[in-house]
């Protein structure tokens, strides 16, 4: 039994090192122009000692040559600082231009607020140095009774100040007696 049991543990740890991809095999799975690959990331963004936001992501490719770091199956947490609280913002790709600081989150975007405002575009673009979310695609906002949908939005996270931008349709829910 102890033979048994000693020989049942030499296969499968032999067959989980024979599983394993060597570095050069992993390396060419790779795209050329991809200079790091991480899986399961969290990569945080200060200015000045303050946090400004946090992603958290399945994947990221680090792309030197263009400055740009893209993560896969990303959630943003923006600080808006005491007045606004926190958003959250999930997407497929997000990607973050180190030069300018903005990041472009795409494929169902779908964001939330601390304060129970919610919405999901397309696309948006969170411009670091105006502290903005934009877009141009339709967007669907809710914010406790208020239902508005329409075409482009910016929002300052700064400021809680959202604007819809056109073609707009805005529904106040009344309560039923």
């Amino acid at each position: 039994m102890v033979l048994a049991a000693a020989a049942y543990l030499l296969v499968v740890i032999v067959l989980k090192f024979h599983r394993v991809k060597t570095p050069d095999n992993i390396l060419a799975e790779l795209p050329g122009n991809i200079d790091v690959s991480l899986q399961r990331i969290h990569h945080t963004n200060t200015k000045d000692g303050t946090l400004q936001w946090d992603i958290v992501a399945n994947k990221v490719d680090y792309y030197n040559d263009t400055g740009i770091a893209r993560f896969t199956g990303a959630e943003m947490a923006l600080n808006g600082g005491e007045r606004t609280g926190k958003y959250t913002l999930k997407a497929d790709i997000a990607d973050y231009h180190k030069k300018t600081g903005d990041v472009k989150l795409k494929g169902n975007v779908s964001a939330s607020s601390k304060a129970g405002m919610r919405f999901s575009t397309g696309h948006v673009d969170y411009i670091a140095g105006r502290s903005l979310i934009s877009t141009n695609d339709r967007v669907r906002l809710e914010d406790g009774k208020l239902l508005v949908s329409g075409a482009g939005m910016e929002l300052r996270v700064d400021e809680k100040k959202v604007r819809i931008l056109r073609d707009v349709n805005a529904v106040i829910r009344t309560r039923k007696n």
